[in-house]
């Protein structure tokens, strides 16, 4: 800790400047052909310009002593460079690569290539995610392979990893930590897609690098690059869907001049119940959406800033909600299609608010993270004016990291992190399903790193301590008091050949028990169930071996991720069989020991002799298992997703140029726990057009149809599989952006 405070002072008092500049030639390895329009990204300080038509790029603006460059170009192999001395010409060569690029990985300590990470790190871009186009972002991080979507209907939808939802799935946005109450079954992200660039899934434990509660997985959140370096950009998005009569429309300003940026936005969706294939519709399905962002960012010298500022609020209503021991689930599926506000339904206010600071000397790398987020979470059952629930958390967050480079092959990053939480129950509510409360995290990790001759190693260990504290009397038990400690660790390696990758990573994770899981005694409205905790409940561990092995020939790309997990104490929620006013009652409970293990399998056919065809495949498998045959609920089904894209060579003003087609086959889940239903499989084609308007600012457009056959199916993660109401029916859209850039004069 002494040598962070050392190390912030001495930065702090020394502002070095360095305003040389970075300038050179990009040409192609294999013809010696110089490169346009190559992106040289600075991933310390999020700045971005390209090389103009001769291969030639300058950028005069103010450096760090060293950075890290990503150049890529389409239809290259991205490079990653470090730079220590800018004052020399330089000259970059980049690979012919047929297939994709390789993205630089922002969630891992450090920032490296993918193939490079000794991590699997899933990462795609939002525009990859909707090729056929989502609705909402949940819908969009299920299009990955080991990511599934837990939806209550449209509107409220969380990610799964690999089995593992809520409390177990940490969210990141931006290197913040999003809390959110997503302890609570039905409670959705809290994030919608403005700004959203790209979105990195690391499956399984990695309590090493993202604390407590990162059991099942971490998803992170990265906002979508400034504008180019002296240029400003204005993106408008709209999109409707039939099945619900929804739209989408965002508007997102972006600009950078000389060692400023700046990125300003906004959205609002609105939408009425969903079609159903049947042409009801599911009664309450509605919601909406607003959205706002503000990011700025600075660079002086050895030092850069990034602020940013989101809030978000959603009204979703509750389908399905019923108090009835019989149900009669004709009772949602209506005649008529509405988008009025009604009850039950859920409101949400999120506030994220984050502060980063870097500074960067010749051999280390310091930064500081501050955050506040405030999540309001209401729930109305029978009214619009008084709540059933209604639960304030106010969130507290810092992490300091160190990065040192102790020579050529060997770096360490050490840091700090932690959290306070208050949870604040409101007096005008009905009921309370935890009591007023506060939590605190204090972390400490250290992670070395060895690279040399194309392998890449990591080591780390991490040690957290979480205090979880009740302020009242609640339902009859006293205040309690707990304290929890987990010693956690990651190692792992990777290799990099000419055309593959072979990893291996074994880590663990650690998660106390939650409040809700301590002391719930009372009805969850928007889960449809009665819950009652347990004080006796101790902290879950797992320990996972995550392998991996991937090949990147000249036609194909092809990974697969086979893992295995040993859990300890497992958490779950177990069926009484018993109803408290027609509500089905469920007590937490916990296993000694459970297994999980699966694979993930996908591969991307593009050959030369058919540069117009893409075809991408994956399949995703995964199982949990108790000591003595003991099934765990809601385990996602096994999944085969296909996406065949035709690009479509036209010259024309007004031009098409691709057409997907997609389809995703889901098995039969017959691995379900007491009292829970098997599920049928199923499967649901979309195709979709993108096509162009070209002009002085042209204009993206995209249509399509969405479950194309008009399928009736229901997900086994669907929370309203008890009531038999289906996903939506077939659904037409048509989304247009519009975008304009410029460069400053």
């Amino acid at each position: 800790m002494n040598r962070f405070i050392a190390i912030i002072g001495a930065i702090l008092c020394v502002n070095m400047t360095f305003a040389q500049s970075f300038h050179g030639e990009v040409t192609s390895a294999s013809s010696n052909t110089p490169i346009a329009n190559a992106i040289f990204s600075i991933v310390e300080i999020e700045v971005e310009f390209q090389s103009d038509s001769l291969g030639h790029f300058n950028y005069s603006n103010e450096l760090p002593s060293h950075f890290t460059v990503r150049i890529y170009a389409h239809g290259y192999d991205a490079q990653l460079q470090k730079i220590e001395n800018i004052n020399q010409d330089f000259h970059f060569t980049l690979i012919e690569k047929h297939i994709a690029l390789d993205e630089v990985t922002i969630s891992g300590a450090k920032n490296t290539l993918q193939r490079n990470s000794a991590i699997h790190i899933e990462t795609r871009k939002l525009s990859e995610m909707n090729t056929i186009t989502t609705t909402t972002l949940g819908d969009a991080l299920a299009t990955i392979p080991g990511v599934y979507n837990s939806s209550t209907g449209v509107g409220i939808s969380k990610p799964v990893i690999r089995g593992s939802q809520g409390i177990r799935v940490v969210s990141f946005l931006n290197g913040l930590r999003i809390e959110n109450q997503q302890w609570g079954g039905d409670h959705g992200m809290g994030i919608t897609e403005l700004g959203i660039g790209s979105v990195e899934v690391i499956k399984g434990p990695n309590s090493l690098l993202f604390g407590a509660d990162a059991l099942g997985g971490v998803v992170y959140f990265k906002d979508e690059a400034f504008a180019k370096s002296n240029s400003h950009e204005i993106t408008a998005k709209t999109q409707f869907e039939s099945a619900s009569l929804g739209t989408k429309n965002q508007l997102l300003y972006k600009m950078a001049k000389k060692n400023v940026r700046l990125s300003v936005g906004g959205l609002y969706t609105n939408n009425a119940d969903y079609q159903l294939p049947s042409g009801q519709f599911a009664q309450n399905s509605r919601f909406n959406d607003k959205a706002a962002k503000l990011a700025f960012g600075m660079n002086k010298g050895s030092w850069s800033m990034n602020l940013r500022y989101n809030f978000s609020t959603t009204r979703a209503g509750i389908p399905g909600h019923t108090h009835d021991s019989i149900v009669n689930t004709a009772d949602f599926q209506v005649d008529a299609q509405k988008r009025k506000n009604t009850v039950p339904a859920q409101v949400f206010f999120n506030h994220f608010l984050s502060l980063e600071n870097k500074w960067f000397l010749k051999r280390n790398e310091v930064s500081v993270l501050l955050g506040q987020t405030f999540n309001r979470l209401t729930e109305y059952e029978d009214k619009l004016t008084i709540p059933g629930i209604s639960a304030d958390l106010f969130n507290t967050l810092y992490t300091v990291k160190l990065k040192t480079q102790l020579n050529e092959q060997f770096s360490l990053i050490s840091g700090l992190q932690g959290m306070y939480q208050n949870n604040i129950n409101s007096a005008k509510a009905t009921e309370q399903l935890i009591p007023n409360a506060t939590t605190m995290d204090n972390g400490a990790f250290v992670i070395a790193y060895f690279e040399k001759k194309g392998w890449n190693l990591q080591a780390g260990l991490r040690y957290d301590v979480r205090q979880v504290k009740s302020l009242e009397t609640f339902k009859g038990t006293d205040p309690i008091q707990r304290l929890y400690q987990g010693l956690n660790y990651s190692v792992g390696a990777v290799k990099s050949f000419k055309e593959q990758t072979i990893r291996m990573n074994v880590s663990s994770g650690f998660r106390a028990p939650h409040l809700s899981e301590l002391l719930a005694n009372g009805f969850h409205h928007g889960a449809l169930r009665y819950e009652i905790g347990s004080i006796d409940l101790k902290p879950e561990k797992a320990n996972q071996l995550d392998l991996s092995y991937e090949y990147h020939g000249e036609h194909i790309e092809f990974v697969v991720n086979p893992f295995a997990s040993l859990l300890t104490d497992f958490i779950y929620l177990s069926p009484l069989d018993t109803l408290i006013s027609s509500l089905p009652v469920y007590e937490y409970k916990q296993l000694s020991k459970g297994y999980s293990y699966g694979t993930d399998v996908s591969w991307h056919w593009h050959p030369h002799f058919a540069h117009w065809l893409h075809l991408e495949n994956s399949f995703s498998y995964v199982s949990i298992e108790g000591s003595e045959g003991f099934n765990v609920s809601l385990l996602p089904q096994s999944r085969i997703s296909t996406l065949l894209k035709f690009e479509i060579p036209m010259k024309t003003k007004f031009r098409i140029e691709s057409l997907s087609v997609q389809h995703q086959y889901s098995f039969e889940q017959n691995q379900v726990a007491s009292y829970e239903t098997a599920s049928p499989s199923y499967q649901v084609f979309n195709i979709g057009l993108q096509g162009k308007l070209e002009g002085k600012t042209p204009l993206e457009i995209k249509i399509g149809v969405k479950n194309v056959l008009n399928t009736r199916y229901i997900d086994h993660l669907s929370r309203l599989k008890n009531i038999d109401l289906p996903f939506p029916g077939r659904n037409y859209y048509v989304s247009i952006v519009y975008q304009l850039m410029f460069n400053q004069k």
